[in-house]
Order: C-alpha cells, then sequence, then structure tokens
C-alpha cells in the first residue's frame, strides 16, 4: 500500500512537473511573436506580458514539486551533505518537516486568501488589455503548495519505507 501510494504521488507530481516545464516553449513563443508584431508590424499585444507572467507563475509553482521530487530544490547544504545516510533521514523527517510545514502552511494559508480575494472581487488584469480573471493565476499557489507538499509526503513515505527495510 505505501508502495502504490509513494508511487501514484511520484506519477502525479513528474506528469504536473513536465507538463510545466513545457509552459517555457510557450511562454517563449508568446514573448517571441510579441517582439515580431511590435517590431514590424508597429502593434502590441498588452495580453501577452500579463499571460506570460502567469505562465512563468504556473512554471515555478506547479514545476517546484518536480524539482523537489528530483533532488534539486534549493537547500542550504553546508551541514546536511557532510551527515551520514542515516542522520540525513532523521533531519529530513524532524527539523526539515517541520520547517516545511510551517514555510507550506504560511504558503497555503495567505496564497488561499490571495486567491479568494480576488476572486470575490473579479479582479481582472491591470493592463486593461483584456479582461482575464486573475484570481486563476493566483490560485496557481496554493494548488503548487498541495502539490509541493505531496512530493514532501512521498520523499518522508520513502525515507520510512527504506528505514524500514534497513531494520529488516
Amino acid at each position: 500500500m505505501l508502495e502504490f501510494l509513494i508511487r501514484w504521488i511520484d506519477r502525479l507530481v513528474e506528469t504536473i512537473g513536465k507538463a510545466a516545464s513545457l509552459l517555457t516553449l510557450l511562454m517563449t513563443g508568446l514573448i517571441v511573436l510579441e517582439m515580431i508584431t511590435r517590431t514590424f508590424f508597429g502593434m502590441s499585444w498588452g495580453w501577452v506580458y500579463d499571460l506570460s507572467g502567469w505562465l512563468l507563475a504556473a512554471y515555478v509553482f506547479l514545476g517546484g514539486a518536480w524539482t523537489l521530487q528530483r533532488g534539486q530544490f534549493v537547500r542550504v547544504d553546508i551541514l546536511f551533505m557532510r551527515l551520514p545516510p542515516r542522520a540525513k533521514a532523521v533531519v529530513d523527517l524532524t527539523i526539515s518537516s517541520l520547517l516545511f510545514v510551517l514555510f507550506a502552511g504560511t504558503l497555503l494559508w495567505f496564497g488561499t486568501r490571495f486567491a479568494w480575494q480576488s476572486y470575490m472581487m473579479n479582479e481582472v488584469s491591470a493592463t486593461g488589455a483584456w479582461q482575464a480573471p486573475v484570481f486563476v493565476a493566483k490560485s496557481l499557489l496554493p494548488i503548487g503548495v498541495v502539490l509541493l507538499s505531496l512530493a514532501w509526503l512521498s520523499h518522508i513515505l520513502k525515507l520510512v519505507q527504506n528505514g524500514l527495510r534497513s531494520a529488516d
């Protein structure tokens, strides 16, 4: 059961992370298109600025969990890398998990409030170039935190699973 849960979380996080990584291509294409139309046709599409920013947010918030899963998330490794594997596991199960819960809890709380307030006031793009609802982009933060939390849960479950195997 534990193995199934780990595989399911990892597959979900990887699939969303890979899809999010493709957003960089879309974002780049939009910016290039804007540059071409501005340079050669003298016209600017204001919505490209908003949409490329939102795509960047999606890339960061939806791809962060995959980054964590692959062990490429930012971490202070000055002391951690010198620890033996068992001590690293203990640090991750205790101190790192506590710090993660504080970090993720804060982001989830404020991110959800941020998105909800945007939804409640029918906030639209500030550029005036289009009337896109801003809460969609702002909702990426709490969604990303949930994905990040799932990736952390998978990491912790793997540590527990490996600890159980080494105890046998």
